[in-house]
């Protein structure tokens, strides 16, 4: 047998009654007009159901149905004008990122969903990175610790190998944001150099390693979770990664 082995590993779910004290929020990066267009959402929502079903609190988030301004690199002119709430939050009365902070700190789990964009991901995933910077510079800065004890997975679909760049990014900049990624951390697919993606969702559901895969990163995600939630005192107060 040659490449990957299916099945070898896998990440026992929590009791239902333990994933009732979690909650998730799930949020889309895809452009795509209309739902059900986009893949990468696809899978997500696939994610969130599953959760519902082991009996955890699920949202879902379309980043393109919000006003998100831009970033405007306060943090570059001065560290202590890159605060919380968001500058930009403030200066426009129709920008709607509170909406994703708000659901993020109430959140125990996030999983970030983006298709490839010429081997990076989507832009509205990287408009998301740099209005978040406000959250870190409250550690960096301030000492303010927002992200505590929270666990962060990705799934990332695309017809282009990028998998592994776009994955190494955003877990970089979850990890500076404090998040705490579980041992299996993305789903992903990639699809054929023909780059017809008509077909593409009906070889992701036939695909058995990226099942298996998005089961261990829910369950995984799931079991870290819950141990941060229910650990000691002394261990909820320990480094930050």
């Amino acid at each position: 047998m040659v490449g990957r082995k299916f099945g070898i590993h896998s990440v026992p779910p929590l009791t239902k009654e333990q994933c009732q004290t979690i909650k998730v929020v799930g949020i889309s990066g895809s452009s795509r007009q209309q739902p059900g267009m986009s893949k990468s959402e696809r899978l997500l929502l696939h994610a969130l159901e599953l959760y519902r079903e082991y009996g955890c609190e699920a949202i879902f988030i379309r980043l393109k149905d919000l006003i998100i301004h831009e970033c405007e690199g306060n943090y570059s002119e001065n560290p202590a004008y890159c605060t919380y709430p968001c500058q930009s939050s403030m200066k426009y009365e129709d920008d709607q990122m509170q909406v994703v902070y708000d659901a993020i700190l109430a959140s125990d789990i996030i999983l970030l969903a983006t298709p490839i964009r010429w081997n990076n991901h989507s832009s509205l995933i990287q408009k998301f990175v740099e209005r978040m910077n406000s959250i870190e510079n409250q550690y960096a800065w301030y000492g303010v610790q927002m992200i505590k004890n929270k666990v962060a997975g990705l799934i990332i679909i695309g017809h282009v190998d990028g998998v592994q760049h776009v994955a190494g990014n955003l877990l970089n900049f979850l990890s500076w944001l404090g998040f705490h990624i579980p041992e299996d951390a993305i789903a992903s697919w990639v699809g054929e150099n023909d780059e017809d993606t008509t077909k593409d969702w009906g070889l992701i559901e036939q695909n058995r390693y990226t099942q298996e895969d998005l089961q261990n990163l829910i369950t995984g995600a799931l079991q870290l979770a819950y141990q941060l939630k229910n650990a000691c005192p002394d261990e909820k107060s320990g480094n930050r990664l």
